[in-house]
């Protein structure tokens, strides 16, 4: 029987594989279409990640399949908890991210890691409508299916829920290729696993990216907290603030959220 852990190891492999491949031809052929510069780059980032969708989405069906078997469908229902998890599920994505960004602002991170100055010119050469679209609602999608979807998911079937967070977390942090990001998105992706972990649904991780990069977006474009990137006393201030939202965040999570195996339905 296939269920051996190279097996199982190789279920977490082969879809970040397929989504890779995926990505690229579709990034090669929109180049050769839109051109190669940065001012098309977010628009191609955008449809990239909306090719990848129905092929990650086919893996992330039939594990979900799979779990209705075992614990039966579960239902979104609009109540208090719902509404917890919704908005503690923004805020902390939100909250955690601008305090990340800004603590790795006032270190020299930035200015020594060329491949993050490269990406970050061309993720805002585009125009805030493509950033929006793509960065704030594409994007996260795409890589939420992927990264928490599946590879979390198949990850805790594997090893458990706590080495899952985390190590979904470093393969989150390691495909993005350079130093700042991969410490950004890897601290950002703990929590991102730990709320699908919490809640027992992908709306809540999806939730959280969103708020995150729409924040980025907002403050990239706006200048709104610009000071907070700088090591002084209101810049920490404002950061050390930012963290206990976050903190007041999660909680509010942990009072909505439940997890799959406490609340379930006949999957009929």
């Amino acid at each position: 029987m296939k269920t051996t852990d190279a097996y199982k190891i190789w279920r977490i492999v082969y879809p970040i594989g397929i989504y890779y491949v995926v990505s690229s031809l579709a990034y090669f052929f929109l180049t050769l279409l839109f051109g190669a510069g940065e001012e098309s780059y977010m628009l191609r980032q955008m449809l990239c990640a909306a090719a990848t969708i129905p092929f990650v989405w086919m893996h992330y069906r039939q594990d979900l399949a799979a779990r209705e078997i075992v614990y039966g469908r579960r239902v979104v229902r609009p109540d208090a908890k719902f509404f917890c998890t919704v908005a503690g599920s923004l805020l902390a994505g939100a909250s955690l991210g601008m305090a990340v960004n800004n603590v790795i602002a006032m270190t020299p991170l930035i200015e020594a890691s060329a491949g993050f100055q490269s990406a970050n010119q061309a993720f805002f050469a585009g125009g805030v409508v493509f950033e929006l679209l793509g960065s704030c609602l594409m994007i996260p999608l795409a890589e939420e299916l992927l990264y928490r979807g599946v590879v979390e998911r198949r990850l805790s079937l594997l090893c458990g829920s706590a080495p899952a967070i985390v190590l979904s977390a470093v393969i989150f942090g390691v495909m993005h290729w350079n130093v700042v990001q991969f410490l950004y998105a890897g601290i950002l992706g703990l929590l991102l696993a730990w709320l699908l972990e919490r809640t027992g649904f992908l709306y809540a991780s999806v939730l959280a990216h969103i708020g995150a990069n729409v924040m980025a977006v907002v403050r990239s474009e706006t200048g709104w907290l610009d000071f907070a990137y700088q090591p002084t006393a209101a810049g920490i201030a404002v950061t050390v603030l930012l963290f206990a939202v976050a903190a007041f965040a999660v909680l509010l999570v942990k009072k909505g959220g439940v997890r799959q195996e406490e609340e379930k339905t006949s999957a009929a």
